[in-house]
């Protein structure tokens, strides 16, 4: 699962290149396109993710900027309560390994947890997450920060690192580790993925 951020689509930066190469190592890819990704809308967004997408223990999360505090709000929100597309009032429809831990992994590129002073995406960072309840919700978690985010310095990213218990990557002059930044293909995140597994889905 690939989730794009503030602005963006399935079709942009390196995500139809990772989701091709995920499909490629037998991995099944769904890459959302998100309503109103010009002005974003944290209800709108978990309500589509909500009534869109099936999760389960198996599944791994992709995060790109703003992706990155949804995916946080969705595993909060969420933690051990529902698979997507169902009832969650309906528990006989959770397995055992659903109750015990809802996701398998996120990778969280260009993370950050914090307001950045940007009205239009305010509402998906505007109170402090519970990571207690994030962290029941997944069973690891990578951080992918560059030391020259133009958005953000790097200590964000160490922090969150930190908060999740995560793996911290840093990418030096990464930028914001999109298509301006001249990363229109993403290898390291393949294989970072790839060995976190051991095998893919």
């Amino acid at each position: 699962m690939i989730v794009h951020g503030w602005g963006g689509d399935s079709r942009g930066n390196w995500f139809p290149w990772l989701a091709d190469a995920l499909r490629e190592n037998k991995f099944e890819v769904s890459v959302p396109d998100f309503p109103n990704s010009e002005f974003p809308d944290l209800s709108a967004w978990l309500h589509y993710f909500k009534n869109n997408v099936v999760i389960n223990s198996e599944t791994i999360l992709v995060g790109h900027s703003l992706g990155v505090p949804f995916i946080l709000r969705f595993l909060e929100e969420y933690s051990k309560s529902v698979i997507l597309g169902r009832s969650s009032n309906d528990d006989s429809r959770i397995d055992s390994g659903q109750k015990a831990r809802m996701t398998r992994a996120a990778f969280l590129v260009a993370a950050f947890d914090k307001p950045l002073g940007i009205a239009e995406i305010q509402n998906f960072v505007d109170k402090p997450f519970n990571f207690a309840k994030i962290k029941s919700s997944c069973e690891s978690f990578t951080i992918i920060n560059s030391d020259n985010d133009p958005y953000f310095p790097l200590s964000i990213g160490k922090k969150l690192a930190k908060n999740l218990n995560a793996k911290l990557v840093i990418e030096k002059d990464g930028g914001h580790l999109q298509n301006p930044s001249g990363v229109f293909s993403y290898p390291k995140l393949l294989n970072e993925i790839l060995e976190s597994q051991g095998s893919p889905e």
